[in-house]
């Protein structure tokens, strides 16, 4: 109990002189010039638990291959330790909710569409979860996001030459990536395809929400690189599968969402069926998939999954449509920061970001075991 106490009060120590970088574009620095070492835990390897267990040490925030000489020592006594889950479908509207995330071992989350840019980067100065995010996103009238008082003109493209000013507009602000909501009304091909021309030009991706097999269709023939969300009307079959597979394209299906959607919209609960078999039929194909919840507290939205908890929902989710648990935790961890290429961290490897999770129980053998949180490090700060 002391030594809990102790490493609490280090903790808190740790915050208060923490250099803590906020978000990845205000501030770069030393995070706490302070040695940990998480002694006695089965370090998540990428694929599964070896039977031993082992030490990882953290050297101000980042993983390192140095020895626990001179730090200070916490028994991780058998736990599972794996890394920070990362959450690649949110819309943040408060603060607060990072650090919500936080506690539910979410430490990266992807912002898709709060706006504008610059009040999510805000929440990025302490040490919370990291947040990446897309400012507005690109769509057109009579869509309801447009209705939205507020919603800024210049992300609303008809044309291509709208499009290449909305990515230029967003890029003026600093964005991540850049963001379309794909509707039956629009935007049309030859808009999305100048959309992704012009931020391929500036090394940025794109992702489309397309929530329709021929939306689906549209986003794998028009380059998109990443699309949240899963088709409710249709099934994705082998035609639609192939296309995706030959544009590269990725997926972050955003099961908890659909399901939350179709509810409350008074849809046939059996329309779930179609984003459940296209999300195995995804994985089947070997499409790389990410976790995303599509957490959100906006009126204009038709559902809202809670902050945190929901990713734990989505992984359960996840293996309910097929995938094994350690293919879940794949989901959360190393292809999501592939998908969205957030180089230093979804692994537990020397030289990437001391974003961890301890967990009292193995999440192979029941995903439900991620909910288990014992602690929770961001850039190797525990909390």
């Amino acid at each position: 109990m002391y030594l809990e106490v102790l490493l609490s009060f280090v903790s808190l120590l740790q915050i208060a002189s923490c250099g803590c970088h906020g978000h990845h574009h205000h501030h770069a620095g030393s995070v706490s010039h302070r040695k940990t070492a998480i002694t006695n835990v089965l370090v998540w390897d990428g694929r599964k638990f070896p039977k031993a267990r082992s030490t990882v040490v953290i050297v101000d925030g980042m993983i390192s291959d140095s020895n626990s000489v001179g730090a200070v020592i916490l028994n991780g006594k058998g736990g599972y330790l794996i890394p920070g889950f990362i959450d690649s479908n949110v819309r943040l509207t408060d603060c607060a909710y990072l650090s919500m995330m936080q506690k539910y071992g979410i430490t990266t989350a992807l912002d898709m569409g709060t706006y504008p840019y610059e009040v999510v980067m805000k929440c990025g100065e302490h040490c919370v979860t990291d947040i990446r995010a897309s400012g507005a996103v690109g769509t057109v009238n009579g869509t309801k996001i447009a209705r939205v008082p507020g919603f800024p003109a210049d992300s609303v493209i008809h044309t291509p030459e709208a499009g290449r000013a909305f990515v230029a507009a967003r890029m003026a602000e600093g964005v991540d990536y850049i963001k379309l909501l794909l509707d039956p009304l629009g935007p049309d091909d030859a808009t999305i395809k100048a959309v992704v021309k012009a931020a391929h030009e500036k090394g940025l991706q794109v992702i489309a929400q397309a929530e329709s097999y021929a939306l689906y269709a549209q986003a794998a023939r028009t380059g998109v690189d990443i699309v949240t969300h899963a088709p409710v009307d249709k099934a994705l079959d082998g035609v639609v599968i192939n296309n995706i597979t030959s544009s590269n394209m990725k997926v972050v299906p955003s099961l908890l969402m659909m399901q939350s959607t179709i509810n409350n919209t008074g849809e046939p609960f059996f329309m779930y069926n179609n984003v459940a078999n296209s999300a195995n039929s995804l994985l089947e194909a070997g499409i790389p998939l990410a976790a995303g919840t599509g957490s959100n507290d906006s009126p204009y939205v038709l559902a809202n999954p809670p902050f945190g908890e929901s990713l734990h929902e989505e992984l359960a989710m996840m293996v309910a449509v097929g995938f094994t648990p350690s293919q879940a935790i794949q989901a959360t961890t190393s292809v999501s920061a592939s998908i969205f290429q957030i180089e230093d961290r979804g692994a537990i490897k020397p030289g990437l970001r001391a974003d961890l999770v301890m967990l009292g129980a193995d999440p192979t053998v029941d995903i439900r075991n991620t909910r288990k949180i014992l602690k929770v490090w961001v850039e190797g700060i525990s909390s």
